[in-house]
């Protein structure tokens, strides 16, 4: 719903020939045009039709951005489609954690299973805080722009400006330094979802080395200095906005 690209997932799907059983498809609820309780129904239902399936893997609020009480409707929703089986696993994105407290409150405690939020070693500390506090409250991190988002922090060559830190550490490891962040993030208990358009790329995201970094290094890498102009986190802190989602 938020990307607009379901059909075509759909298509991907039909023609890889794997059991349905085998993929996990994550779609996302967008309140920019689902704004209530019915208009969210409504929109898993065409999300379901459009991809050719009878579930979701999981079903994620893509911003808090409506503000509370519509926000606790859209919650609401997705309860009621996992107690249909329409989705196996619901969650938010960009949510902070009064944010998520708020939504629990206002249904018996029913907390999220996931949080989809801008995590990297160079986030904020509310932000890492708040992984913090998922983590104890059986709240899985996943997170988004892991590697800055090639919008970020590419140099006038095209290439990406690397910390010296990260490039010395993925010389030590046998590593490429895209692979060094996803382990940092791995080890820090976040799950990560790299995209890539390169076939190789992709491959590397998905045969991460072996390796395990020690915390120093892992401390090393969190208080180098951030590539040129990386996707800094703002919204933390502030309630039902916008500025990362």
């Amino acid at each position: 719903m938020a990307y607009r690209n379901h059909a075509e997932i759909g298509r991907a799907v039909r023609d890889s020939f794997v059991p349905r059983n085998e993929i996990w498809i994550t779609s996302k609820i967008a309140p920019g045009k689902v704004k209530n309780y019915d208009d969210c129904l409504s929109a898993t239902d065409k999300m379901l039709k459009e991809i050719d399936v009878e579930y979701l893997d999981m079903l994620l609020i893509h911003t808090p951005k409506l503000g509370k009480e519509p926000t606790i409707e859209l919650w609401k929703c997705l309860i009621e489609e996992k107690r249909l089986g329409r989705v196996k696993v619901i969650g938010v994105s960009n949510f902070n954690q009064k944010e998520i407290e708020d939504i629990a409150e206002a249904t018996a405690g029913e907390m999220p299973e996931a949080n989809e939020i801008q995590q990297h070693p160079w986030s904020t500390e509310s932000w890492k805080q708040l992984a913090r506090w998922q983590n104890e409250n059986n709240i899985a991190t996943i997170a988004y722009t892991s590697l800055g988002g090639s919008r970020f922090h590419r140099s006038e060559s095209g290439n990406v400006d690397w910390p010296p830190v990260v490039t010395d550490l993925a010389k030590n490891h046998g590593a490429t330094e895209a692979q060094i962040l996803l382990k940092w993030a791995l080890q820090r208990g976040i799950a990560v979802i790299p995209g890539s358009g390169s076939e190789k790329h992709i491959k590397e995201n998905l045969q991460l080395p072996k390796i395990h970094m020690a915390e120093p290094e892992l401390l090393r890498v969190e208080n180098a200095e951030p590539p040129m102009e990386w996707w800094d986190a703002k919204r933390g802190p502030q309630k039902y906005t916008d500025e990362e989602a």
